[in-house]
């Protein structure tokens, strides 16, 4: 009873207004504006439109992903360490906004010719504008509360205003050729085209330094607790002996993997496998759009039988639906090809509505799992611990858009001719729905049985309070609206 009383006090404490929810989740916005190009555009854009080397260019975004190795850990210590009058996130955002834009004009707008070393430079450049602001941004919102159900609130807003920013990744091309003024032919735009890119590239410049202006003016950081500081070999040993986080982090690598393999692919297997052209655009808005309205569903969920459970319940959900892909392809397709958007608009709605679970649900688990770390050492490693899952993150990512061009290439799949071997088209197949089906379903195996449940965090957080009293720390409660 102590306990639920302890709990009710804290989410009182720790409510969240909708103002500051708001003016910190917005932030997303440009974030995914950059990010879903990065993630299916990217590729096609380089190898079709450009006319570089498919394997190639996957092989030079795989290693521009794996320099986060370095950067992503460096940049989540220092950020917890700082101690400056600005705060100790605002500063790193702050170096990571221009870094950003520039890069973003330069590989979104490319001038004659392109090489794979200039698709390396400004790839690795916007990578770490990335670093720079995703991971104190990340860190700064788990810090925002330290209640277990307010946290997918906070997740929650995030993930919607960045879905917004999908839906305007998608549909401002689109805008920006009607506008122009273009060729009536050219309104409805390759979603990999010059002027789709361009159109990208400007909105990048112009939304991101505004979007990081309201964040810094109507959003305060928590105070800095007086803390500990250990060394970097402890705070791997922390890790290690931390159960919740090893499956997080395990279950992180295999879905991660799963999902760039998709999602490398996924423009490739629009065009080519389904054939279905720019009404693939169409399907990844249906995605975006499912998943601003079903994710409400799964914060409220996550409160009525737990983030893990919820977080099961969505991507089992979403694999039933996607399970039916193989049999689009081999059945429906040659049978009746006119009803293939159709079954896959089903599809990709079931899958949109569930889309939205992974990234609330999961971030607000890792804050819960943030809590365990500062209560066994002391110290307040958020930055840190977001950096490291953010690194094997982007590593398993990039390991699959490593594997996933390559492979497809090896199995005779061309971006560039007409047609397509029947090896080819199951390669592609493969990549694209197979491997990510199998990785997926280990993925909700390994953190199915999560043992940090909101009890067990109430417990933590308590015990982590009786720790600092001890030590002599105050405990500063979240910055008032």
């Amino acid at each position: 009873m102590k306990n639920n009383d302890q709990e009710s006090q804290n989410a009182t404490t720790d409510k969240i207004s909708k103002w500051r929810l708001t003016a910190y989740a917005q932030m997303t916005l440009p974030l995914a504006v950059i990010g879903l190009p990065i993630a299916i555009y990217i590729p096609p854009f380089y190898s079709g439109t450009l006319g570089l080397d498919l394997a190639a260019v996957g092989l030079v975004l795989m290693l521009a992903r794996f320099s986060d190795v370095i950067t992503d850990p460096l940049i989540g210590r220092f950020s917890d360490r700082s101690r400056t009058r600005f705060g100790r996130r605002r500063p790193w955002i702050a170096v990571g906004v221009p870094l950003m834009v520039i890069s973003a004009y330069m590989l979104f707008v490319p001038s004659e010719p392109v090489s794979l070393s200039y698709l390396l430079i400004w790839i690795a450049a916007i990578y770490l504008g990335f670093t720079l602001i995703g991971i104190p941004y990340s860190a700064w919102g788990a810090e925002l509360s330290s209640d277990y159900h307010e946290r997918s609130r906070v997740t929650g807003a995030r993930e919607i205003f960045l879905l917004f920013g999908l839906v305007l990744a998608i549909s401002a091309p689109i805008v920006g050729v009607t506008l122009s003024g273009g060729p009536e032919d050219e309104v409805v735009v390759n979603s990999a085209s010059r002027e789709a890119m361009g159109t990208l590239g400007w909105l990048t410049v112009v939304l991101l330094p505004v979007c990081a202006l309201i964040l810094f003016a109507f959003v305060s950081e928590p105070k800095t607790q007086t803390t500990q500081n250990i060394s970097f070999k402890d705070g791997l040993k922390a890790f290690a002996r931390n159960g919740p986080f090893r499956r997080v982090l395990l279950s992180t690598m295999v879905g991660a993997l799963a999902g760039s393999l998709n999602g490398a692919v996924a423009i490739l297997f629009f065009d080519h496998v389904l054939k279905i052209g720019e009404a693939g655009l169409v399907l990844i808005l249906v995605l975006f759009v499912a998943a601003i309205f079903g994710s409400p569903i799964w914060v409220v969920l996550g409160k009525k039988i737990g983030k893990h459970r919820a977080l099961c319940v969505a991507a089992i959900c979403s694999l039933a639906a996607f399970a039916s892909v193989p049999a689009v392809v081999y059945l429906l397709i040659p049978a009746a090809p006119e009803y293939t958007f159709a079954a896959m608009f089903v599809v990709t709605l079931i899958q949109g509505l569930a889309v939205g679970a992974t990234p609330i649900l999961g971030a607000s688990m890792l804050a819960d799992v943030v809590d365990l770390d500062t209560m066994r050492t002391g110290e307040h490693r958020t930055g840190f611990l977001f950096a490291f899952l953010g690194m094997v993150r982007k590593f398993f990512e990039a390991a699959g858009v490593g594997i996933a061009l390559p492979l497809i290439a090896y199995m005779g799949f061309d971006p560039q001719a007409d047609t397509q071997t029947d090896l080819g088209i199951f390669g592609i197949m493969m990549v694209y729905c197979m491997l990510p089906i199998f990785l997926w379903l280990c993925s909700v195996a390994i953190i199915w049985n999560f043992p940090l449940t909101s009890e067990r965090h109430a417990r933590i957080r308590a015990a982590y309070e009786r720790k600092a009293k001890r030590r002599g720390q105050k405990i500063h409660p979240a910055p008032a609206d």
